[in-house]
């Protein structure tokens, strides 16, 4: 990576032309720091019952720049004997519920109602490479087998790239920590077929993934201290519950005011599946931006761009195959057409005042949830 330009700070050790207040040149962040990985303070076990379970508020360890967690979940102790037991659609993902990252003075950085919703968010993020960003292909992934057992693990998100740490947040006030919540799902909605003898011990556990604090200065060079633009801010938020009708519709998009970088939309026909829902959207879907339609959407050529921009085929909620029912509307494919990585010239920014819309004839009646991931920008971040 070149060295960047940037007028620093002097220490008493500067050159003369740092003295004179002249342009220095600046080690960048990534070089200057190192990825760290440590406990993040989150190791719970719960049997798993009838009932939603709480399972708390977790300060999040306080170390560096945070760049996201990762959260393994392991159920173990089932049985079954009459019937396999088997999951449900979502499943085993969807055993997670309520998941909220939050900063210190308790804004949301990421909320999801599922850990499904953060599947989504890792499948089509844009985090890391293509071959590394689809929880179901990760060779830790266990389905739920006869007995009702699993294991997987998931990303909760902070920084935006890798490539430049942008996004990462400093996370050094072990007075103010960053806090994780979750909960644990009831049995049946993980379980298609309950396990007959006994159900899991869920437990979940969190890594982080942080970059250290830079040295001010090293070997004779000035170090860029925090991720380029400190404090900007990636979020996740959800729109849920959306009543889909039967024919023509046209639905608002509610997350505005910050740059757009990902919208996932997921369609559930009615009473039943996201299977469903596959088949249920519009033959030309229309994304509105005040009333002026930015994107005519045919659903064959809809998916076949996203198979261009992740290279996901094969048969649906499969590893490395794209999810019945979801479509995704990005801003962040220009760095080499894949998302993730990108130069964040895609970026769209928005105000609080305009209005975004998806319109389009349905086939039947059903429930449509936005995902949606934008960035409140400290400063200039574009490449």
């Amino acid at each position: 990576m070149a060295l960047s330009t940037q007028t620093a700070d002097k220490p008493d050790s500067s050159s003369a032309a740092q003295k004179n207040g002249a342009a220095v040149m600046s080690v960048p962040f990534v070089r200057a720091s190192d990825q760290n990985i440590q406990g993040g303070n989150v190791d719970v076990s719960r049997l798993q019952t009838a009932g939603q379970q709480d399972l708390g508020v977790f300060d999040v360890t306080s170390y560096g720049h945070m760049a996201y967690l990762t959260l393994l979940v392991q159920a173990t102790g089932s049985s079954d004997t009459a019937n396999d037991a088997a999951g449900n659609e979502d499943a085993p993902f969807n055993v997670l519920q309520n998941v909220a990252l939050t900063e210190p003075n308790g804004a949301y950085i990421v909320q999801f109602n599922s850990g499904y919703e953060v599947l989504l968010a890792n499948k089509y993020g844009g985090y890391f490479p293509v071959a590394g960003s689809d929880p179901r292909a990760n060779p830790i992934f266990s389905a739920i087998d006869a007995e009702g057992n699993y294991t997987f693990a998931l990303v909760i998100p902070v920084q935006v790239s890798g490539r430049d740490a942008l996004g990462a947040l400093p996370n050094q006030d072990s007075a103010g920590q960053f806090k994780f919540r979750v909960s644990l799902a009831p049995s049946a909605t993980v379980y298609s077929n309950i396990p007959d003898i006994a159900l899991p011990t869920v437990r979940i556990r969190a890594w982080l993934h942080a970059w250290d604090q830079p040295e001010v200065q090293s070997a004779g060079m000035v170090n860029a201290t925090a991720p380029p633009a400190s404090g900007t801010t990636s979020f996740w938020q959800v729109q849920s519950g959306i009543t889909v009708n039967a024919g023509e519709n046209t639905i608002e998009l509610k997350r505005k005011g910050n740059y757009l970088r990902q919208i996932v939309f997921v369609l559930r026909r009615a009473g039943t599946s996201r299977a469903n829902g596959q088949s249920d959207w519009p033959a030309e879907t229309r994304f509105l931006r005040d009333a002026f339609p930015s994107r005519y959407y045919n659903d064959l050529v809809w998916r076949m761009q996203m198979w261009q921009r992740t290279g996901y085929r094969g048969t649906a909620d499969t590893a490395n195959a794209n999810e019945n029912g979801v479509r995704f509307h990005d801003y962040m494919n220009e760095f080499n057409g894949e998302l993730g990585y990108e130069n964040r010239d895609l970026w769209q920014p928005t105000r609080g005042s305009t209005r975004l819309e998806i319109a389009g004839n349905f086939a039947n009646a059903g429930t449509l949830t936005v995902l949606t991931n934008d960035v409140a920008i400290a400063e200039d971040v574009f490449l």
